[in-house]
């Protein structure tokens, strides 16, 4: 697959012809720490800055509100997403790409599929970029292969300067870099593309990075209670991250109309195992601390074989007691080796 290059003057035309043929969704324009996932109807909208943003692109597949049927007397409606075109994601990073490839795993891997993931999903097309200035919070390097993420994108881009270079992976991929606007590479163009890649590869690694963390992972250790007295159980981090998965499920009913919806939530929060009858098997802040930390480095690995951290340092920002992942990670490697050295 021929890589290709577009000046960014070029940008607009290039989108607004997308959008002509494909359903375009794209962080809105306006602030990048708080841009919004949309649709994308005109080439203005779109705000086009290499690096991270806040809100993660599962809003896209797992909105934080979705109405899944409708009930009146002896109807039932269901609200399945229908788009007969192609969807094309722009905008994203790597991390927030295999974060859906982590979601992939959840809602489609296994017995029991996801009807309303798998609309979205079917045919959903990623567009990811090379990040040329990561964020001081990011740790991807440390948690992931990025030459294997790099591979289940559709098209790969970086910004080069006065140009974005495309690099695409798949056939679709290909038809998306297709149009006047674009040319070869040039030498240097390629050069330039490829030091922003081994920069980006290059990055200093954590000292949990290469470990298999999911064997340090103890269900007994000694460290989730540590969390848990600074832990305010706002939820944040569960929230922001673009690979936890959980969900509510509810009813409401308005007159004779029952609809039943299903909505964000999180392990963090007390009611969330609260059962029925009133028992709840994790009603302390320490067992809610372990599990979303558990689930991430030793159950996803166990349950699909790939980590559910993507290091993307949302819930690092985030945190308003300055709970930093990276460094209970780092702490749970160096008291395993303390205690293998005992031994």
């Amino acid at each position: 697959m021929a890589d290709k290059v577009i000046a960014k003057t070029d940008l607009a035309k290039w989108i607004a012809e997308l959008a002509s043929k494909f359903t375009v969704i794209a962080p809105e324009a306006g602030e990048a720490d708080h841009a919004q996932w949309k649709e994308v109807t005109s080439a203005e909208k779109f705000n086009y800055v290499p690096g991270r943003y806040a809100m993660a692109a599962k809003e896209f597949l797992l909105p934080a509100y979705e109405v899944l049927f409708r009930y009146k007397k002896d109807s039932l409606e269901e609200s399945l997403p229908e788009d007969e075109k192609t969807t094309i994601m722009m905008g994203l990073t790597l991390c927030d790409a295999r974060a859906i490839q982590v979601l992939d795993s959840v809602y489609l891997d296994g017995k029991f599929k996801d009807p309303y993931y798998a609309a979205r999903r079917e045919k959903l097309a990623l567009i990811a970029s090379v990040c040329d200035k990561p964020r001081w919070s990011c740790f991807c390097t440390s948690v992931g292969d990025l030459e294997q993420w790099a591979a289940g994108v559709d098209v790969l881009i970086t910004d080069i300067g006065d140009s974005i270079y495309i690099h695409p992976v798949s056939e679709i991929g290909e038809k998306i870099a297709e149009g006047e606007f674009f040319r070869t590479p040039t030498e240097e163009e390629t050069k330039k593309k490829n030091d922003i890649w081994q920069n980006l590869i290059a990055l200093p690694k954590k000292p949990f990075a290469g470990q298999d963390i999911y064997k340090m992972v103890d269900w007994d250790d000694a460290i989730w209670s540590e969390i848990a007295k600074k832990c305010v159980g706002c939820g944040a981090c569960s929230y922001l991250c673009p690979s936890c998965s959980c969900f509510d499920i509810q009813d409401e009913v308005s007159g004779d109309i029952v609809e039943r919806f299903r909505c964000r939530d999180t392990c963090q929060f007390t009611d969330f195992t609260l059962m029925g009858a009133g028992h709840n098997p994790r009603p302390e802040k320490t067992m809610r601390v372990r599990q979303r930390i558990m689930h991430k480095f030793k159950y996803q690995i166990e349950q699909f074989g790939m980590l559910g951290c993507t290091g993307c340092g949302r819930c690092v920002e985030a945190c308003p007691v300055n709970i930093d992942l990276r460094e209970v990670l780092t702490e749970i490697v160096e008291r395993e080796k303390v205690e293998a050295g005992k031994n």
